[in-house]
């Protein structure tokens, strides 16, 4: 059985990615929590940065060099913020 993180992705999508990647949260963010995302993910040494339309859901990251769609996850459920399936 699939972890939440794999779930969280279509099957045959790469875990790792290079520029920009958009997904969808399970539902609208509140602004503090969006600034703890935005804050978290940018201090990651791959993500470049992040945009978070907190009133969608829409998160899209671009990466510095190959990062990991895990590690995005993992961040977002910590948060609070699942990854729609």
């Amino acid at each position: 059985m699939p972890s939440q993180q794999e779930s969280a992705m279509m099957r045959g999508t790469p875990r790792t990615f290079v520029g920009s990647v958009v997904l969808d949260l399970a539902g609208p963010v509140d602004p503090a929590t969006a600034a703890q995302v935005r804050a978290e993910l940018e201090r990651h040494p791959r993500i470049r940065a992040c945009e978070l339309d907190a009133a969608s859901g829409t998160l899209v990251v671009t990466a510095r060099a190959a990062a990991d769609r895990n590690d995005v996850v993992a961040v977002l459920e910590r948060l609070g913020c699942p990854v729609r399936g």
